[in-house]
């Protein structure tokens, strides 16, 4: 799967604005694209969809794949999961959204 590059501060603003539909949008695509990192086959549907619907273990498992994908390849990559758990309990989702866009831009194909 490619990664594309996106800026968290246009993503964050374009949820506001579309009152969080963009959001869904986004965050499903970032947890796809975080799995990819470790198994490109893996379609990361499962962590997608904890993303949406119960974001903390959705969030969870995600950046442990990636963390794991990341350790695989040899690319320095501090594993934040518990962050994102307790960030996403106590209502702070939108955090662990900018923080994982910025680790995933790192991978994107540039265009």
């Amino acid at each position: 799967m490619t990664i594309k590059e996106r800026n968290p501060i246009v993503c964050i603003l374009l949820s506001l604005v579309t009152c969080g539909i963009y959001g869904f949008y986004w965050v499903f695509c970032m947890a796809r694209e975080a799995v990819s990192i470790k198994d490109p086959n893996d379609a990361g549907t499962l962590e997608a969809l904890l993303c949406i619907f119960f974001a903390p273990a959705g969030f969870f498992l995600a950046e442990k794949k990636f963390a794991e994908g990341c350790a695989a390849k040899g690319v320095e990559h501090k594993d934040n999961s518990v962050l994102y758990l307790i960030l996403c309990l106590v209502c702070l989702a939108i955090v662990p959204y900018y923080m994982m866009q910025t680790e995933l831009n790192k991978f994107a194909v540039k265009e």
